[in-house]
Parts: C-alpha cells; sequence; structure tokens
C-alpha cells in the first residue's frame, strides 16, 4: 500500500515517514527523482503551525540537499500561498507543504507539489516511494535560503478600493498556517475584524476551530452581531463562511452561488461544475435548474482537478471547503475564495444568508468510525448485508448511503443524506453501530 494517500503523506509525527529520519530519506528520494527527470531547479517548502513543523523542515531541507536540490524555505504559510508561490515563478522544481490539514496537532504530513503550482503527479509521488532508502548519488548539495513571501501573496489577494468597508467580519485561521494571512487580507479589503480562533500555540491548530469545526465560529458571529464569519482549516485550502445570523455555509453552498455568478458573467464553460461523490444533492438540483451539469469525482480535490481538466471545467470542489478555481490559483485557495465571495455579496448590499442561504440542502448524517485495517466493505458480511437492506429502505424515501475509507485518517466515513433528517440520521447511527462491531479499531 502507498505512503501517499489522496493529499500526500498524512499520519502522527514522527513516525515512519514522518520522523526525521523518514521525511529526510523521502525528500532526498523526491529530489532524486526530479533530478533524474532532467530538473535542477530549487524545491520552496513551507509549514503550518504544528510543534513538530520546524523539525520536519528541517528534516526535509537535509534531504533535498543531500540530493543536489537547493531549497527555499518561506516558513509559516498557508498551502495555497506556496502554490502560488511556485506558479508565479516558474524557475522553482516543485514543492513540498509540510501539514497535515484539518488533522489534530499530533498528525503532520507531506504535500507534494509540481513546478507551476499544481499537486505532483501520481508517477513522480510513485517514483519518489520506489526510491525510498536507495543511494542518493550528487556532485554538490544544494542550499538552503529562507524568504518570507507573505506580502507579495497578500497583495495578489487585493480588489480594487475597500470593498469591506463599514463591514465587521471574523476571522478563524484554525490557529493554523493563515494566522496572520486572514485577518490581514481582510483588513486590506476595509473590513473591521474580530479574532474567532486565538494565536497559534503548536498544539491549538484545529482544536474546536476552522473549517472543520465552524460552531465556536458561528456562535461568535451571533454574539458579536457581525457581518460574516470565516474559517479556513489549518494549512489554509478549505474554506468554511457563517452568515449574520450563524448559519453555517460549507463548499456547496460555496460552489453554488460561484457557478451562478460564473454562468451570469458568461465565464463557465460549457456549463460545467465538479463535485465529487459525497457533494449534496441539494447543490445537484440547483445547479440543474439553471442547466448547470453537475460532475462527480472521487473524493479528494486531486480527483476534482483531474476531472476539471478532462472535462474544461472551470469551478470545482468539494462539500468540506475545497474550492478550485484554477483561472486564480493552480489549488484550493481558501483565503481567496472567501474574499472574491464577501466582495461579490457586499458589492450587492446583500447578506450571506441571502445569497448563499438559496443553494438548498438535503439533510446529511455524517459518521466516522476508527478502523484499525481496511478489507473490502463488500467482503465485511454483517455490514454488506446491512448496507443491501439500508438501499432498500433509503431508495424508497430518495435517500441514498456512502461508505468509504479516509484517505488522510484510519477512519471509515459514512455519509446517509435524503429528504428526512430522522431517516438518515437513523440509518447512519446504524451503520456506525454495525462498522464498530464488525471492523477491529486496532486500538
Amino acid at each position: 500500500m502507498s505512503i501517499f494517500g489522496t493529499d500526500g503523506v498524512r499520519g502522527p509525527a514522527g513516525v515512519g515517514p514522518l520522523s526525521a529520519q523518514g521525511a529526510l530519506s523521502l525528500a532526498a528520494a523526491y529530489g532524486a527523482t526530479l533530478r533524474a527527470e532532467g530538473d535542477d531547479g530549487s524545491v520552496v517548502i513551507a509549514r503550518d503551525t504544528r510543534e513538530s513543523g520546524a523539525m520536519l523542515a528541517a528534516a526535509v531541507s537535509a534531504g533535498l540537499s543531500s540530493a543536489g536540490v537547493a531549497v527555499v524555505d518561506l516558513g509559516v504559510l498557508p498551502t495555497p500561498a506556496l502554490s502560488w508561490w511556485l506558479h508565479a515563478r516558474p524557475e522553482h522544481a516543485g514543492g513540498v507543504m509540510i501539514t497535515a490539514s484539518h488533522n489534530p496537532w499530533q498528525d503532520n504530513g507531506l504535500k507534494l507539489f509540481a513546478a507551476g503550482g499544481g499537486k505532483s503527479p501520481d508517477r513522480v509521488q510513485q517514483a519518489a516511494e520506489h526510491r525510498v532508502g536507495a543511494p542518493v548519488a550528487t556532485a554538490a548539495f544544494g542550499g538552503v535560503s529562507r524568504r518570507d513571501v507573505l506580502e507579495p501573496y497578500l497583495a495578489s489577494l487585493g480588489a480594487p478600493g475597500r470593498p469591506l468597508a463599514g463591514l465587521t467580519v471574523v476571522a478563524d485561521s484554525a490557529a493554523g498556517a493563515a494566522w496572520r494571512a486572514l485577518p490581514s487580507a481582510l483588513a486590506n479589503l476595509g473590513a473591521e475584524v474580530l479574532p474567532g480562533s486565538p494565536e497559534p500555540n503548536g498544539r491549538n491548530i484545529n482544536e474546536g476551530w476552522g473549517a472543520v469545526h465552524p460552531g465556536a465560529l458561528a456562535a461568535e458571529v451571533v454574539r458579536t452581531g457581525a457581518w460574516a464569519g470565516v474559517a479556513l482549516d489549518g494549512d489554509g485550502d478549505r474554506v468554511t463562511l457563517v452568515d449574520q445570523e450563524g448559519e453555517v455555509h460549507d463548499g456547496d453552498a460555496i460552489l453554488g452561488f460561484l457557478a451562478a455568478e460564473m454562468q451570469s458573467a458568461g465565464v463557465l464553460p460549457g456549463d460545467v461544475v465538479v463535485g465529487t461523490v459525497t457533494t449534496n444533492s441539494g447543490l445537484e438540483r440547483f445547479l440543474s435548474a439553471r442547466g448547470i451539469s453537475l460532475l462527480r469525482s472521487d473524493v479528494g480535490d486531486r480527483h476534482v482537478a483531474a476531472l476539471m481538466a478532462e472535462s474544461g471545467a472551470r469551478l470545482g470542489g468539494e462539500s468540506s471547503g475545497h474550492v478550485l478555481t484554477p483561472d486564480t490559483c493552480p489549488t484550493g485557495d481558501g483565503l481567496r475564495v472567501a474574499l472574491d465571495v464577501l466582495v461579490r455579496v457586499a458589492s450587492r448590499g446583500e447578506s450571506l444568508s441571502a445569497t448563499l442561504g438559496v443553494v438548498p440542502r438535503d439533510p446529511s448524517a455524517k459518521r466516522s468510525v476508527r478502523v484499525g485495517s481496511r478489507p473490502p466493505i463488500d467482503s465485511v458480511a454483517p455490514l454488506a448485508s446491512l448496507m443491501r437492506e439500508a438501499d432498500v429502505a433509503l431508495s424508497a424515501a430518495g435517500a441514498r448511503q456512502l461508505l468509504r475509507y479516509s484517505g488522510t485518517e484510519p477512519v471509515l466515513r459514512i455519509q446517509v443524506e435524503g429528504p428526512q433528517l430522522d431517516l438518515v440520521e437513523r440509518w447512519a447511527d446504524r451503520l456506525a453501530a454495525c462498522v464498530r462491531d464488525s471492523i477491529p479499531t486496532g486500538d
């Protein structure tokens, strides 16, 4: 089984490929792979705010340097800022983002990027994994330099004038990589910015706040009477928005809003949007009513990006808040997307509830069950039997189920979606209980 999941290598910091030696070996293999392909450019690295980040940055730098690759260390920076920098500076051969995204602080990860800012192709990741542990031959070692690119990145996010002047926005960076970028970007557009999460201390990233825990932000928006709230995840590529009433709007609502906007402006080629198998059916109905087709990929922004490239779509994303707008950034940029939506809504003199709230959402019950192994789901007899029973009951009610192993965590994810909340909650609980009884946790 590959060490690469749906979004790089991820797991407990200090273990396996995320130990100092493991990260050094993988980085050396990645550097050797780039050189074998004839690319002798430098590699940029950045990290989020986790306690283990500095250790892994040093290990990655050492590994790349040992393969003869020069390293440019950008420090603590959101993932999309690293991607943007790669796109702006074609002399770089690739990049490594040290982050576990929305995972807790004890985890960390390595995301590999290609020249130009897109995710590293599967063939490069596979070649690098194959080289791990092999001797690395080089005639010279690469140097390590440091550069702060936060201000150029913030400048790329700007909009004419101060379109958010007079509006109060609560900024929740998840105590992660965007802890400086998010409030600065909002303030640059004229907003009065209130904090929605604490400053990072290495261990509080994603700890009850951020895009995957929007409840605290929603409460703060209501308490302060703010116009809106913006939450990013630990590395800044996911976004969740909260309106003045405390209602949470996820990636599906943002996709629906942007799709309608782009269609009206004539910049939605083929009237096509790419989502995933988890995209809510309410969004599909919203798009269909406007003559827009929804294509579904597997979960993971690299799969969304691949289907977008294949179909020619210029907008895609996931319910989680990964929103891909390749005309503005090679990868999902939660901050860039948030500013785009806020500026569009503010220019109308409207509220987020009046604009994002028009995208319907079917009730959806989600459960995550920790597992110690990953047997094929249809090979687990009690679970397969219950899923067949669920199919009959859910289909009759216009509902659906989806069970899949996470590509980033040792869990099996369950999603039941349909028009009746009590029905989907009941079936999600039954399926989760069956998973717990049928698949050992490994603890």
